[in-house]
């Protein structure tokens, strides 16, 4: 109901035997005559109204001669939704129910009516009425006889008790819901701060890993680079004493078996400049469903027949750019872990797909991002991986397999190769439940090319150049040095830029190519060491060299593996193949 229905609702219900009572209330409630009027007026004076009003202090009043009239017209009142807002009801009626019986029945059926209990007192006591009706606000007694003024100031009273009563229940109401409203708005606001919490949480999380990480990854890099230094002076040596040894002599086969265990270690240092995302790569336009297929029968051998292998790949193509010899030792390594997880055989599923990261989706994946992507996914049955153990699996050295069992670099060189090819890996797995590991690399828009047929490995040839070689290692200058001269070139060796430079000055004309390796001690680096010399002569050939990735160098200088640049550890053949490549190629280095 509106504020303004309740200001004017003056309906009331007399209730009583007699029709003579019901005049008499008539009368009083809705005056007619001038007399009539002037004691409305006076009543109306009473409540503070002038005179001039008093012809609009009329009352609608309707009658029932019984109880049960009385209750039925307070219901078909309120089905109506015009209430009544007083009923005025004699103690003593017959036949049928009584004041008190109506009244209580009245009351039931409607909680805001006010009632004004007519009695004489000799029908029953104050003790009894309320003993029957229970206390309540809404009970008024008129004691009989009663006077006119009496009634005119209880129904006045009372009608406009039940309107601010009525409103005092609409503003309550009105105030609850805008309780509720607000309510309803800080339990978003809560949720919405905790969803951000929570987010920011993962956030921390997943930057303190990306963090350790990152110094694992720097610390396996710094070992890997020192490391390759180590291999390149072994297997120089090797070659040497191989060179100068009898095929058949009796340590000939010792050092085949060395150089052989070198070439493994510096496959293994490949591995840790992959986590460290400081490994040569060599992308091409690959589609990834050919390589998962053609590791069909690879895979078969290596799980061995315990193992059930499933390949599944998409009809359409899935265009990476990738170093397909990377992405092919990332799917070996997952397998290989995948294979180690079940011992007593299972089933090992390799799958190929495109997959389509949406906004959504990438706030609930820790490392993704909106985008389509080509997903392989290698799924075993095996043992599962606990919770504790995830976050730990692509640190280097990392490994829960026995001594001898596993090196710990497998998934960390897997990792390194896809943070390389800007991808990520995704883990789902619970003890009991198999793992599935996700590799998600870019589509490529442009179609793979045909596969060029391999080159014809050039002929091992020296020279008599002068080369200025420049290591700040004496073990691989020493070894450089051997190698160089044992192919009839002439060396001039130096440990830093400073000691080039002095080098350059002196034998400047007869120098053909400068051989350095990119990052020195004492304050000039390779790349700022052939700057200065080029920059006397524009017409002089150079290779740099290195253990990490030419990419660490940025984009400035474009380096080339077997023509302007090699790789640590390198073979003894590839340094005295990209020399002569080099010296015999046209233009400067």
């Amino acid at each position: 109901m509106s504020d303004t229905l309740f200001k004017k609702n003056r309906r009331l219900l007399v209730i009583d035997d007699h029709q003579s009572i019901h005049a008499d209330f008539r009368k009083i409630l809705q005056p007619e005559d001038e007399s009539s009027i002037k004691l409305d007026a006076a009543g109306a004076e009473l409540f503070g109204e002038g005179p001039r009003h008093a012809r609009t202090m009329g009352f609608e009043m309707d009658s029932a001669l019984s109880g049960e009239d009385g209750l039925a017209r307070v219901r078909e009142a309120l089905a109506a939704d015009r209430p009544y807002a007083l009923a005025f009801v004699d103690v003593r009626m017959a036949p049928g129910w009584d004041g008190i019986e109506t009244t209580a029945r009245i009351c039931a059926s409607d909680a805001n009516i006010q009632i004004v209990i007519c009695t004489a007192y000799s029908d029953y006591s104050w003790e009894e009425m309320m003993g029957r009706l229970g206390q309540s606000d809404r009970l008024v007694i008129l004691k009989k006889p009663f006077d006119t003024i009496e009634v005119l100031q209880l129904a006045h009273a009372l009608v406009e008790k039940w309107a601010l009563a009525q409103q005092a229940r609409l503003r309550l109401d009105q105030l609850a819901a805008m309780v509720a409203s607000r309510t309803q708005e800080l339990q978003a606001a809560n949720e919405h701060l905790k969803f951000e919490m929570a987010e920011r949480a993962r956030t921390e999380e997943v930057l303190r890993q990306s963090q350790k990480m990152e110094a694992v990854g720097q610390l396996a890099g710094g070992i890997a680079h020192d490391f390759n230094n180590l291999l390149t002076v072994i297997r120089g040596w090797v070659y040497c004493l191989t060179m100068e040894m009898d095929r058949n002599a009796p340590l000939s086969e010792a050092l085949r078996q060395i150089d052989t265990a070198t070439e493994r270690a510096a496959k293994l240092t490949a591995q840790m400049l992959m986590f460290s995302r400081k490994a040569p790569v060599h992308p091409q336009v690959l589609d990834l469903n050919e390589i998962v297929a053609q590791f069909g029968n690879l895979l078969n051998r290596l799980l061995g027949e315990t193992i059930t292998l499933e390949i599944e790949t998409g009809m359409r193509p899935l265009t990476i750019r990738a170093d397909p010899v990377l992405i092919e030792m990332v799917i070996l390594n997952l397998a290989v872990n995948a294979r180690d997880a079940m011992p007593d055989g299972g089933r090992l599923l390799l799958q190929a797909a495109e997959i389509e990261i949406t906004d959504e989706d990438s706030l609930r994946r820790a490392q993704s991002r909106p985008g389509r992507f080509a997903c392989v996914s290698v799924t075993d049955t095996g043992c599962g991986i606990p919770a504790e153990i995830v976050p730990h699996l692509f640190e280097p050295f990392f490994t829960t397999k026995e001594v001898g069992k596993g090196t710990g670099l497998g998934l960390a060189s897997a990792y390194g190769v896809v943070k390389l090819h800007k991808g990520w890996i995704e883990v789902e797995s619970a003890p009991g439940r198999g793992a599935t590991f996700k590799v998600f690399l870019p589509l490529e828009a442009t179609e793979p090319k045909p596969a060029a047929p391999p080159e014809t490995a050039p002929v091992l040839v020296g020279g008599k150049e002068t080369i200025l070689l420049v290591e700040d290692e004496p073990p691989v200058r020493n070894l450089a040095k051997r190698l160089l001269e044992y192919h009839g070139y002439h060396v001039h060796e130096a440990a830093n830029g400073t000691e080039a430079l002095a080098l350059w000055a002196a034998h400047r004309t007869e120098i053909d190519l400068l051989l350095t390796d990119m990052i020195m001690p004492g304050g000039c680096s390779g790349k700022e060491l052939a700057e200065k010399v080029l920059a006397d002569r524009c017409d002089l050939k150079v290779i740099y060299t290195t253990g990490y990735s030419p990419d660490t160098f940025g984009d400035q200088l474009v380096l080339q593996e077997g023509v302007n640049f090699l790789g640590k550890p390198y073979a003894p053949e590839n340094l005295i193949q990209t020399i002569r490549r080099c010296l015999d190629a046209g233009g400067k280095g």
